[in-house]
């Protein structure tokens, strides 16, 4: 009779004989090894439950899952479930504790430093959804604290992983110096699009930028919006167009570069439209994907970024970049031009309820 030991071992030396003659462990031991993810509030993108159903052509790489969820209005977390989560935490200190990478999604930019703080000083990557904070105090301090606890972090535009990014790089060194551009997102809202143009050219073109100055249609309440005929409709109120007007410092010489950032209703898609000493050519964003749309660059970096601990971006560009939108709105609040090195701490973006009831909305 066997005992209850030896059926054991056979059965466990079976199962180790097939998991070695099938050269990968069980998927259990597989999701285990899978970095997890935890997200902190809900934000307009859905960025980690891609992870949940990857394209067929990424699934070899995929090295994250989502895991944990977390927002401070009851019942939208457990409404969040569907996009992959295992789980709702209580709290964001259990989320962190449990969690082996944090996705900041929350869409009221006020709380983003208290979100990410723990997190930071537990030395785990950080992910920030646009835009990066509120104020300028707050994103100096999101930054000390990743440097102070070797914190890996991120936030950024989808725009900045395009693979144009590194033609246009190639295009301005030929054929510049480069004198102006234009970039083009076609959605209206202030402090959720602005970023797209400014990271955009300045992951293509450098940074160094000087001031800002805004001009055109302000918009950050969220309306009754609809997208017909690729741009968006509000039927209490017609949308217009804002431009960000960036001056650059000089560069070698060189007359500074003027840069025209535009949202709302402006010519196209998402493009840039570079105008060199040689040469002007427009550039498409996601002109040569084939994938569903122009987000797949952003999250095979998102992979990367949580898997290997490797920043995209430097942290000055990010500092740069939320300086541009944050001089974008002290310009329109003071209808003059603004130096990015004259803005205080307290100086900040606006924000409006209407933002994340919008998104609320949607699972409520």
């Amino acid at each position: 009779m066997k005992t209850r030991r030896a059926f054991m071992k056979k059965t466990t030396l079976a199962g180790m004989a097939g998991i070695l003659s099938a050269g990968r462990a069980p998927a259990y031991a597989e999701g285990m090894k899978m970095v997890k993810i935890g997200q902190l509030g809900l934000g307009s993108h859905g960025f980690v439950g891609r992870f949940k159903n990857p394209h067929a052509k990424y699934k070899d790489i995929i090295k994250c899952r989502p895991y944990a969820v977390w927002d401070d209005v009851p019942g939208v977390a457990e409404k969040m479930l569907p996009i992959g989560f295992e789980k709702v935490c209580k709290d964001p200190e259990e989320l962190v504790r449990e969690s082996d990478v944090i996705h900041v999604e929350h869409a009221d930019n006020r709380k983003i430093l208290e979100l990410a703080r723990p997190a930071l000083e537990a030395g785990k990557p950080v992910f920030i959804n646009r835009p990066f904070t509120a104020s300028i105090a707050d994103a100096e301090e999101v930054v000390r604290l990743a440097r102070s606890y070797n914190a890996p972090l991120m936030c950024a535009s989808s725009l900045e992983f395009q693979p144009e990014i590194p033609e246009i790089a190639q295009f301005a060194k030929e054929k510049g110096p480069v004198r102006s551009y234009m970039a083009y997102c076609p959605e209206p809202y202030f402090t959720w699009m602005f970023p797209h143009v400014i990271n955009f050219a300045h992951a293509a073109l450098g940074g160094g930028i000087d001031t800002a100055y805004f001009s055109g249609d302000y918009i950050i309440k969220m309306g009754d919006i609809s997208i017909q005929g690729g741009k968006f409709v509000d039927p209490k109120r017609p949308y217009g167009s804002a431009v960000s007007l960036l001056t650059y410092k000089s560069r070698d010489g060189e007359p500074p570069i003027i840069g025209m950032c535009h949202i709302g209703q402006a010519p196209g898609t998402y493009n840039i439209y570079v105008y060199a000493y040689e040469e002007s050519r427009n550039f498409v964003c996601g002109a040569e994907l084939n994938a569903s749309n122009i987000f797949e660059p952003m999250f095979l970096t998102l992979n990367d970024f949580y898997a290997n601990r490797r920043p995209p971006r430097p942290y000055e560009a990010i500092l740069e970049h939320h300086r541009a939108l944050v001089a974008t709105n002290v310009s329109r609040l003071t209808g003059r031009a603004v130096k990015l090195d004259s803005l205080k701490g307290s100086d900040a973006l606006p924000y409006d309820e209407s933002i994340r009831n919008f998104l609320l909305k949607r699972y409520l």
